[in-house]
């Protein structure tokens, strides 16, 4: 009995011991914090239950604002403690005071590349950290998700995207003169600007004094442009290769196609279609001034008539699309007049052939002669290298001008117009609604640029609305035909086998 009451003794004695604390403090009028970790239950270096178990009434009236700056603040000091006891560790420091603007710039634009716009242009408001990498990283924008307030977003924003090039505000109609302006005086490296159907612009040039390098626009449906303002662009923005007018019919006039031509020279693309103002005049003026056109469309253009087609063909040699829908003043005269631009076209060819034919012949010829004068000596190489150079000088003065007497005896158009490798000229053409021209003078064309198909596979040549150029056929149908034809005539030549019954 002596053994077992001591034991029990014991317990109690040790049951006590834990309720009381080391300097003899009594544990229940304690924290559970406190409690738990003379207990050994926390770890003495603590962690999140240093946060949130702080005590047992403030557990539930702390606000989660003050527990993310108690939680921030007991970080640091344990990283700060961590360093002054090595001081290996600083880059813990560092990171711990690190913020959202000491991201690298190239993974935050790599970041954004994979977000839409929307995000992007919210992106800039975080700090001017990130407003400073979004300026120098990003190129390429588009406000067509932004619709009713687009005017007052592009004008908060514009400053923010300096070195934007390409940008799209398509389909945006509460856009107004007031952005425009705006992006003329902060985007000056754009190079690309999609209006489609803003119809409360109206003054275009607002962008020409702060756009020069400007390439490429879009103003389809932006019926309120006027005249005025497609002038002013054009005498600023003279790098333009893509312009599309489409419906403007307000500023699509032989005045802005005249300011084109003066100053465009280097315009590819142009999109005129249902512009009614324009007449054969400002065609012709265009024609002679961007001789380097490749896509004209002037669907709808009911003034138009042989006089701009032929125009066209003569000065513009390196056309691949034409459109004609609806000229209803277009004759047979103008189709030959595309069939002999081909030819003419063939001719310029093989003359800048045999040009560049002799001009090899005259370099192997130099280099035998080089060769040859480094087998002398010193004093004879620097006399031979002296005449070389005088007689190659002199060769190659000869040379350019067989060139340019080539490039003269071509009817007086430049040869560098016709970098087609194909040599294919017309590949598409739309004649639909065209109802004075023949089957004849439209097969005619057909046949002279075969990239013209009226198959339905690859349907190019565009006669629908015309009951008379029904007939017309591209190589590939005629082809096809003759090949049905031949087989037919094989198996009427092969000798029929009657069968024989059996007995």
């Amino acid at each position: 009995m002596d053994s077992r009451e001591g034991q029990l003794y014991d317990l109690q004695a040790g049951y006590h011991s834990s309720e009381v604390g080391v300097d003899g403090s009594d544990l229940d009028s304690l924290g559970m914090s406190e409690r738990m970790r003379r207990k050994g239950l926390l770890q003495s270096s603590g962690g999140l239950s240093q946060l949130f178990w702080v005590s047992e009434e403030d557990e539930m009236e702390s606000a989660p604002r003050d527990m993310k700056h108690r939680w921030k603040k007991m970080m640091q000091k344990r990283i700060t403690n961590t360093g002054s006891e090595d001081a290996g560790d600083e880059k813990q420091v560092n990171i711990a005071e690190s913020k959202w603007q000491d991201m690298p710039m190239e993974l935050l634009v790599r970041i954004l590349a994979l977000v839409d716009d929307r995000t992007v242009v919210v992106a800039t408001g975080v700090c001017t950290g990130w407003r400073d990498s979004i300026c120098a990283g990003v190129v390429e924008l588009s406000f067509a998700w932004c619709k009713r307030n687009v005017s007052n977003l592009v004008q908060s924003v514009a400053h923010k995207f300096s070195r934007l090039e390409n940008c799209s505000i398509r389909r945006c109609s509460f856009l107004n003169d007031d952005a425009i302006r705006a992006v003329g005086t902060h985007w000056h490296d754009l190079r690309s600007l999609d209006l489609t159907r803003c119809t409360r612009l109206t003054d275009i040039s607002l962008i020409a004094n702060g756009c020069p390098l400007l390439e490429k626009l879009d103003l389809s449906g932006c019926v309120g442009v006027s005249e005025a303002g497609l002038v002013g662009l054009a005498q600023h923005c003279k790098h333009l290769r893509h312009l599309n007018l489409c419906g403007c019919d307000n500023a699509s006039t032989d005045a802005a196609l005249l300011a084109l031509a003066q100053n465009c020279s280097g315009l590819q693309y142009l999109n005129v279609g249902w512009c009614e103002q324009i007449t054969d005049m400002g065609v012709t003026a265009l024609a002679l001034g961007c001789r380097d056109l490749r896509f004209v469309d002037f669907c709808g253009c009911l003034q138009i008539t042989d006089q701009s087609v032929i125009v066209l063909a003569d000065n513009c040699l390196r056309l691949r699309v034409l459109g004609f829908h609806c000229c209803r003043n277009i004759t047979d005269l103008a189709m030959y007049s595309l069939v002999n631009s081909n030819k003419r076209r063939e001719t310029l060819r093989s003359n800048k052939r045999s040009s560049s034919a002799g001009s090899n012949t005259r370099v192997r010829e130099l280099g035998s002669e080089y060769s040859t004068s480094t087998n002398r000596s010193s004093h004879s190489f620097a006399y031979s290298s002296a005449g070389s150079c005088s007689s190659s000088s002199g060769s190659s003065c000869n040379s350019n001008d067989n060139t340019s007497g080539a490039c003269k005896s071509g009817v007086g158009f430049d040869t560098s117009y016709l970098r087609d490798p194909a040599g294919f000229g017309l590949v598409s053409l739309n004649l639909s609604g065209c109802t004075a021209l023949s089957a004849q003078a439209v097969q005619a064309v057909c046949d002279a640029f075969p990239q013209l198909h009226t198959c339905p596979e690859r349907q190019s040549l565009i006669t629908s609305g015309c009951l008379n150029l029904t007939s017309v056929h591209c190589i590939c149908v005629i082809e096809a035909r003759r090949e049905r034809l031949s087989r037919a005539s094989r198996a009427a030549a092969q000798p029929s086998h009657p069968r024989h019954r059996p007995l």
